[in-house]
């Protein structure tokens, strides 16, 4: 299955700054980015290994598509073809819902639905929000995000209003960037069958790594997974439980997600691992056991 991707957020929040971001820096990852005008894309042209009117195939492997009449029809037109992707992105567009966009991933068995991304742009969110004409709109993109991205912080008026106002539309984790700025390991660091990430230090950005030699209370760490005040943004590692120690299970948090899998007898494996990723300042309060 291939994770599936979008990228969502109101007109000027973003978006296209961080896709530039993603096809620029992306290493050993092929992704498949689709978006509605390859125009607004400031695309390196040294970058550009063959043009194709509707598609753009990049020397490192990426691929960027315009979306046709159907992003259906060009979903299904790009799983078809005889590339092999890592992970395909869509940015919806700065009016449409991202959440129902990522509920395509439901309906088509090659998909996995990896998490809803939505820019939010510091400056102008509340009075867009405000405005009775946009505001089901703006307040329906935000509470669709998985993760949310408080764009623009440098030029924002009154940031500490606008942090507090999203604290109380969103359970969603923040994070704070300027021109888009965000590590690309927090957006698609940790997928099932991937290696942990190294990301680079951050003033808001942090990982922490765990390991228990007795087997971990599964209901506190469940609880505490779930808690999106702690501020985690995925979670990866392999966990002897107290309720079954005899047994090996792998558990991933992406996003909201939460998927904790039998995988078999512990066998001699060492202590149980965890690495978590998320926000310094709340992350920062856990303890070790």
């Amino acid at each position: 299955m291939i994770p599936f991707t979008v990228i969502g957020g109101f007109l000027g929040a973003g978006k296209t700054t961080l896709l530039n971001r993603l096809l620029r820096e992306t290493v050993d990852r092929r992704f498949a980015v689709l978006v509605n005008d390859f125009g607004a894309l400031d695309i390196d042209g040294r970058l550009v290994a063959e043009h194709g009117g509707d598609t753009v195939a990049l020397a490192n492997g990426c691929l960027c598509c315009t979306i046709g009449d159907s992003l259906v029809t060009t979903l299904l037109g790009l799983l078809e073809r005889p590339e092999r992707f890592d992970h395909i992105v869509v940015e919806a567009s700065g009016v449409a819902d991202p959440g129902r966009i990522a509920d395509l991933a439901g309906l088509e068995p090659r998909l996995e639905r990896d998490g809803v991304i939505v820019m939010v742009d510091a400056a102008e969110v509340r009075e867009r929000a405000a405005d009775g004409r946009l505001t089901d709109t703006v307040e329906r993109q935000i509470r669709a995000a998985d993760l949310l991205v408080l764009n623009k912080v440098d030029i924002a008026s009154d940031l500490e209003a606008t942090r507090h106002w999203l604290c109380q539309q969103v359970t969603a984790p923040i994070f704070e960037a300027c021109h888009a700025s965000v590590p690309l390991d927090l957006l698609f660091g940790l997928d099932r069958h991937g290696v942990t990430a190294d990301v680079a230090p951050s003033s808001n950005f942090a990982s922490w790594s765990y390991t228990w030699r007795e087997p971990v209370p599964r209901k506190a760490l469940m609880d505490l997974l779930r808690d999106a005040r702690q501020g985690v943004l995925r979670a990866k590692g392999i966990v002897r439980f107290d309720d079954a120690p005899d047994r090996r299970f792998t558990v991933h948090l992406v996003g909201r997600r939460l998927d904790v899998r039998d995988e078999g007898p512990w066998g001699d494996m060492p202590d149980s691992r965890l690495v978590l990723l998320g926000l310094r300042p709340m992350l920062g309060c856990l303890q070790r056991e």
